[in-house]
């Protein structure tokens, strides 16, 4: 009887304790938020996801990060030892920008791009913070950051000659990855008062992704006056000088302050950057860091991110499964950047959205995400889009350092962000001036390669409904079917009869490209490249061309074969029927075919929901989670958050198909899911079966009404929802 009363009790023990463990109960008893639970190592770890491994608030501009020799294109590898501190960086892009404004904490003075590389010790992240201990020099950097700008906290060694260096030079596009064709045009730098404790400037940069001239200007502040200061130019120093410029292009420039320190003494220094004048840098720094108190700016990110993080409540699954939530979270909340009167191209006032890399990535599934949790967020990006066709006389796919890029991956798809928000009733936005650039897009655009590479004239979408065989001339055309289709939802209320019927037509033109004789692995029926005389070329559909190259972009033809996101019950149709069309894309997948882990085939696998297979649709989603995200990186390139938000979608177990009203049930992989929507309604998805198991939808009722077909619409959550899923470990179609 004492041996059961002791199970007894052991076992009410693991009960009450158990449920805890579940919410994220720390040993000490304390309530884990969700933003401890992100951890900025993922994304970096990997050396494919291209994710930056320094803080910044949400869509915040400034971006201070470490910088190492063969650091790639974000400028960092775990593996490297550190050269300093960049202010501006993108995230999870494939190819890199920016790294300007760079410090150097120092022991001596080494003013060479690899004369003060020090190894690194205690190296700590988080979504508001990173540290590192110089070991070199025995240095501790700590930074945390606010919108437009940074403070960090130097603690050096006692010494006589403790530095800060400032480089106005490097910057990654010409220094970590220099194949990027990184150059430096112009600058100059200054000490701006007899103290020697401030000290502004700005660079005219070229290099990195989206082309084109930019400035960055800065002002920074240190907490001590220095004992010395000066310059150097081309590594020759200058002491006691109070500026310097460059001479010619690539010149190497710099500043730096110079202490007598006692052991472990802190010496702030605060910086602001802008991208349009040194005053509004200064005014950015005395605006968001008035003094030097950094405890209470680390507080402030802090809070930053929870608020946004605690948007998003989820409850089950592992502390891993948390940890790779919270971190795409914060990875779907960086890009693109808000710099709204930080651009010398808008008046005041006016939003700007900048370092879009490119709306291509991220309107598949970030744009939607934003729409339910931050609709003001989606709102100043289309604002955005007006005002820069109003300036630009355009608005590109790529829009970086508010430089527009005329080369594009794929469509005009800065449409479908506009069409999502319209569907779901954002508010906030001059609809009518937001048609206006779709149909300036609709008329205009649609161009394919030839809008950017003058010697390629073989465009004639408008005319005959496809682009003649050449660069990404499918993928393009495919493209610009669902941006046609999207521009004739918002004609329909807001233009001409004449514009709504001839944008529809032509959103149904893809047909135009599927080879009903084409035939791969014993399968009939794919998007084939098409001569400007009507005839197919004759083409391996299991052929993956790569980036910017002929027929496809970034996807092979038994992807694209599934991208058209307005007409899947046309294309089951063109399959065979349901059960022919199932087959065949359960065998893309099975064998690899289909690259589910790139944007063109992030629908591919909500095609099976059309052909009465929702079970395949799970089954391949949970696949894909479990393959592809894990406590070291994502499916290849984050793409400025489009891979977390895939993930997010997914994991929540419902997914958009965007530019559209309509979500895919899928099931979720956490027991309960609370999200609060912009409106500050609440939407509790709720599965208390959901395991790594029980992936399978067996019934779905959404606000107490039994469901029964495989997605929703947005009116059924927008005034909040309960979302019960019943999940079961046996396929049900």
């Amino acid at each position: 009887m004492k041996h059961l009363i002791i199970l007894y009790s052991k076992l009410s023990l693991v009960a009450i304790f158990l449920p805890l463990l579940q919410l994220g109960i720390s040993a000490q008893g304390k309530l884990k938020s969700p933003v401890d639970y992100v951890d900025p190592f993922i994304g970096v770890l990997d050396p494919g996801s291209n994710c930056v491994i320094g803080p910044q608030l949400p869509f915040g501009s400034i971006n201070p990060s470490p910088q190492t020799p063969k650091g790639s294109h974000d400028g960092y590898s775990p593996n490297e030892q550190i050269r300093g501190f960049g202010q501006l960086h993108v995230s999870g892009t494939g190819w890199g920008k920016y790294g300007q404004i760079f410090i150097s904490p120092q022991i001596g003075l080494a003013v060479g791009e690899t004369e003060h590389d020090s190894p690194k010790g205690s190296e700590l992240a988080t979504a508001y913070e990173y540290s590192v201990k110089l070991t070199r020099y025995g240095i501790n950097v700590n930074v945390t950051p606010s919108y437009h700008s940074a403070i960090y906290r130097f603690t050096f060694p006692e010494s006589d000659k403790a530095n800060i260096a400032f480089d106005l030079s490097h910057h990654i596009a010409k220094d970590i990855a220099p194949e990027l064709g990184g150059k430096i045009l112009d600058g100059e730098l200054s000490f701006t008062k007899a103290s020697n404790d401030e000290i502004k400037g700005y660079g005219n940069y070229t290099g990195g992704f989206g082309g084109g001239k930019y400035k960055v200007y800065f002002c920074a502040r240190v907490s001590k006056s220095p004992a010395e200061s000066g310059t150097w130019l081309n590594g020759v120093t200058s002491p006691g000088q109070k500026s310097e410029k460059l001479q010619k292009a690539d010149d190497r420039v710099g500043a730096y302050f110079q202490y007598k320190t006692k052991a472990d003494e802190e010496i702030y220094m605060k910086v602001a950057v802008s991208l349009k004048s040194v005053e509004q840098a200064a005014a950015w720094l005395d605006s968001e860091i008035p003094g030097f108190n950094y405890e209470k700016v680390r507080a402030a990110a802090r809070q930053n991110w929870s608020e946004q993080l605690n948007k998003i409540l989820v409850e089950g699954g592992t502390e891993k499964d948390r940890k790779i939530f919270y971190t795409a979270f914060y990875h779907a909340s960086i890009m693109p950047r808000d710099r709204t009167n930080d651009s010398d191209h808008f008046d005041a006032g006016v939003p700007v959205w900048d370092d879009h890399y490119a709306v291509w990535d991220t309107w598949r599934t970030l744009y939607p995400l934003q729409v339910l949790i931050n609709p003001e967020m989606v709102a100043g990006t289309i604002n955005s889009f007006i005002a820069r066709l109003k300036t630009d006389k355009m608005v590109k796919d790529a829009y970086i350092a508010c430089n527009e890029m005329q080369s594009e991956q794929g469509g005009n798809n800065i449409d479908n962000i506009i069409a999502d928000a319209y569907v779901k009733g954002v508010k906030g936005v001059d609809w009518k001036e937001a048609y206006n650039v779709m149909k300036f897009n609709a008329d205009n655009e649609r161009q394919g390669s030839f809008g950017w590479n003058k010697s390629d004239k073989t465009n004639t979408y408008k005319e005959t409904g496809w682009i003649p065989a050449g660069r990404m001339s499918n993928s393009m055309t495919l493209e610009y079917a669902y941006n046609d289709f999207c521009a004739a939802e918002l004609a329909r209320d807001l233009g001409t009869k004449q514009d709504y019927d001839k944008y529809l037509e032509r959103s149904g033109k893809w047909i135009n490209l599927w080879d009903a004789d084409a035939e791969s692995d014993g399968f009939k029926g794919f998007i084939m490249p098409k001569k400007a005389d009507g005839s197919f070329v004759k083409y391996d559909a299991k052929t993956y061309p790569g980036s910017w190259k002929d027929y496809f972009y970034e996807g092979n033809s038994w992807t694209y074969s599934y991208f058209m996101p307005h007409q899947f019950d046309k294309l089951v149709e063109l399959s065979g029927g349901k059960d022919m069309f199932a087959k065949k894309l359960r065998y893309g997948f099975e064998k690899n075919l289909i690259n589910h882990g790139n944007e063109p085939a992030f629908l591919a696998v909500h095609a099976f929901h059309y052909a009465g297979h929702s079970d395949l649709a799970s089954f391949y989603v949970r696949k894909l989670m479990k393959d592809r995200f894990n406590e070291k990186g994502y499916s290849g390139n984050d793409d400025s958050g489009a891979m977390s938000s895939w993930y997010m979608f997914s994991a929540m177990g419902f997914f958009p198909n965007a530019g559209q009203d309509i979500y895919y049930l899928t099931g979720p992989s956490f027991t309960k899911v609370v999200l609060t929507l912009g409106n500050k309604k609440t939407v509790t998805i709720s599965a208390p079966d959901a395991s790594p198991s029980d992936i399978y939808v067996k019934s779905v009722s959404i606000n107490g009404k039994k469901w029964d077909k495989p997605w929703f619409s947005h009116k059924d959550i927008q005034d909040g929802a309960a979302i019960v899923f019943e999940m079961t470990d046996k396929k049900v179609n």
